[in-house]
């Protein structure tokens, strides 16, 4: 809950970057400016989710296989 408290406060208070050009274009009516900058979020984010599963997968492999997300051992 914290960390969407945080990315909330970075679009309202930014001055520049992705959060600024969506709620500013969100502000002023540019629609089409605002849905680049929420494509460019969600892209971002799923990446990173990507990333994140990569390095749970190298650093922690017994997790994956308790889940039942990794291949089992015979």
């Amino acid at each position: 809950m914290a960390l969407l408290v945080i990315v909330a406060a970075e679009f309202v208070g930014a001055k520049s970057g992705i959060g600024f050009l969506i709620w500013n274009s969100w502000q002023v009516f540019e629609v089409e400016k605002m849905y680049v900058g929420l494509a460019a979020s969600a892209v971002r984010g799923f990446l990173f989710s990507l990333g994140f599963d990569l390095l749970e997968r190298a650093l922690l492999p017994w997790r994956v296989v308790a889940l039942g997300h990794g291949r089992r051992r015979p």
